[in-house]
């Protein structure tokens, strides 16, 4: 039995990755087949090809990281957990008890 394996390709109508890209710098003209595609990243260089995939991609629609802590609502609010240890378990009880028998067999 022989397997068909089918690479991927690209269609004509799809957009480069760097329509949506915060690095990239494109020019356009007035036809169709005028356009220039250069990548801020690293370096100012020329794109020649549409991109599918960049490691350095960085989406300007979505806000980053320090622009969503800037405009986050910050509710106080007092923590619902109890303070820990064994202070309510009844033993702070029998310790000032003892204390007290000791004062007062002194005296």
């Amino acid at each position: 039995m022989n397997t068909i394996v089918m690479k991927k390709a690209a269609l004509r109508d799809e957009k480069s990755l760097c329509h949506a890209c915060y690095w990239s710098h494109i020019q356009k003209g007035f036809r169709e087949s005028e356009e220039a595609v250069y990548c801020c990243f690293s370096r100012f260089r020329a794109v020649p090809f549409k991109v599918a995939d960049c490691t350095d991609f960085s989406n300007k629609n979505v806000p980053t990281r320090e622009q969503m802590e800037n405009i986050a609502l910050i509710i106080p609010t007092k923590p619902a957990r109890r303070a820990g240890g064994f202070a309510h378990a009844g033993f702070a009880g029998e310790q000032e008890t003892e204390e007290e028998e000791l004062v007062s067999t002194t005296e």
